[in-house]
């Protein structure tokens, strides 16, 4: 039989590992969005262009497997369902509008705009009329 106090423990450990694995990364974010060959150069890597869209085209499909839970369960993983539009979807069409208009990048970067921001708002509008539902149905109202 297993004890509730091991368990416990063991959900605590594995809490604090995620957190200190989100603090590690997030050591790397600030540096490689503000000034990513001075990072490379500090490791001692190439800034060789052709990695980069590779490693994002992979983060970008490690990130897509997250959004599956919620279109199985929503009401399971309705953190899930808002998370994918706040920060994911609003801050990536965000992150590319700026790019665009303000430091002058390609406007091709705008198609990745034009998919995030359209998905995200489609399943905004969802989701809201979601909580409003039940809340009307909460309330004792029909849909």
């Amino acid at each position: 039989m297993i004890e509730p106090q091991s368990l416990t423990k063991w959900k605590v450990r594995h809490a604090i590992l995620v957190w200190i694995g989100i603090v590690l990364n997030l050591g790397f974010v600030l540096p490689l969005l503000i000034c990513p060959s001075w990072l490379l150069a500090l490791f001692g890597v190439p800034d060789d262009p052709s990695l980069w869209p590779r490693f994002a085209g992979l983060l970008l499909g490690i990130l897509s497997v997250f959004y599956i839970p919620a279109t199985i369960d929503i009401d399971r993983y309705r953190l899930i369902a808002w998370l994918a539009v706040f920060p994911s979807r609003t801050f990536g069409a965000v992150f590319f509008t700026l790019a665009v208009l303000v430091f002058g990048q390609p406007a091709g970067y705008l198609a990745g705009v034009a998919l995030d921001a359209s998905i995200g708002a489609a399943t905004l509008y969802c989701l809201i009329r979601i909580v409003r539902l039940e809340a009307k149905i909460a309330q004792g109202g029909t849909p």
